[in-house]
């Protein structure tokens, strides 16, 4: 006959809570001698542990470990007013070459006025560099892995 014992989990909560265990736990345990070994194991090692005084340290192990923790070097953040301004000219560019030239190019949606080639040319801008974002960032994340 094959006996199932209880999870170290159910086991714990027998020893330091039994107000909350179930009543099949309670009822198992006093008739299995191999979990109630395990709750009286529980109950020496906490007794043991409680029983360890205290270590008395005159130094901050706090700040000791903090110290030796890497430091990231905090990079000021630039100015993007110039780029910002360059990027949206590019856009009206382009906007304004798109609709320039819309008699040469074959379209398949018929887009009538400067406004809408301006706002494709935005939603494919972003459209890149969201993908070129999505690359650095798995790229980023790869090499972030250890595989030795």
């Amino acid at each position: 006959m094959k006996t199932t014992h209880l999870s170290d989990k159910k086991i714990q909560l027998y020893t330091f809570d039994l107000e909350n265990c179930e009543n099949s736990v309670i009822e198992h345990i006093d008739s299995c001698d191999v979990c109630k070994n395990a709750v009286d194991s529980y109950q020496l090692l906490s007794k043991t542990l409680k029983e360890q005084p205290k270590p008395n340290v005159d130094f901050n192990l706090t700040e000791l470990v903090l110290d030796r923790l890497p430091q990231r070097e905090h990079k000021p953040l630039r100015d993007y007013t110039i780029i910002s301004a360059l990027i949206i000219l590019g856009f009206g560019i382009i906007a304004i070459v798109l609709y320039s030239f819309k008699n040469s190019f074959i379209n398949f949606v018929e887009i009538k006025d400067l406004t809408s080639y301006f706002i494709i040319s935005v939603g494919v801008f972003i459209a890149i560099l969201s993908s070129l974002d999505m690359i650095k960032s798995f790229n980023r994340k790869i090499n972030t892995i250890n595989f030795s």
